[in-house]
């Protein structure tokens, strides 16, 4: 029966049955997104994979964990109060840096304050080696 069709004429798909019973969905094209990712991989530089920075830009060590919210400046100096740790993230139960601890009335670097946190985020040369609760500092006068 010729004539008018109940239903609009819709385009069909032309692909060939290679193209299904092929390994991993057809030869060339999964070959060349292979090597595309290999070279993204390759093209990141590895001390940009090896030292994580903060958000405000600030070097961390390589066992740290920025502050998630970002840091505020700090400008005053400040020695310890007692012996104490630095950690690794300014958390309540963070694990500590090893091998590292500040004696009584050493003064010490201070990079920044995590937002909202009550911690310091101690640094050596500029670079945060780890982070001190604010109660074991007293301000330089």
């Amino acid at each position: 029966m010729k004539g008018k069709r109940p239903y609009p004429r819709t385009a069909k798909a032309r692909v060939s049955a290679d193209t299904f019973n092929a390994p991993h969905g057809g030869g060339t094209w999964s070959l060349v997104g292979v090597v595309f990712a290999i070279v993204m991989v390759l093209s990141v530089p590895f001390h940009a994979l090896a030292q994580p920075a903060s958000p405000n830009g600030i070097p961390l060590a390589e066992d740290l964990v920025p502050a998630p919210e970002g840091y505020e400046m700090v400008t005053a100096k400040y020695i310890t109060t007692k012996p104490t740790d630095l950690y690794i993230s300014p958390f309540l139960w963070a694990g500590k840096v090893m091998g590292v601890q500040l004696s009584a009335g050493q003064q010490v670097e201070i990079l920044a304050k995590p937002k909202g946190y009550n911690w310091l985020l101690v640094g050596k040369n500029g670079a945060g080696i780890g982070y001190v609760p604010i109660s074991v500092l007293s301000p330089v006068k």
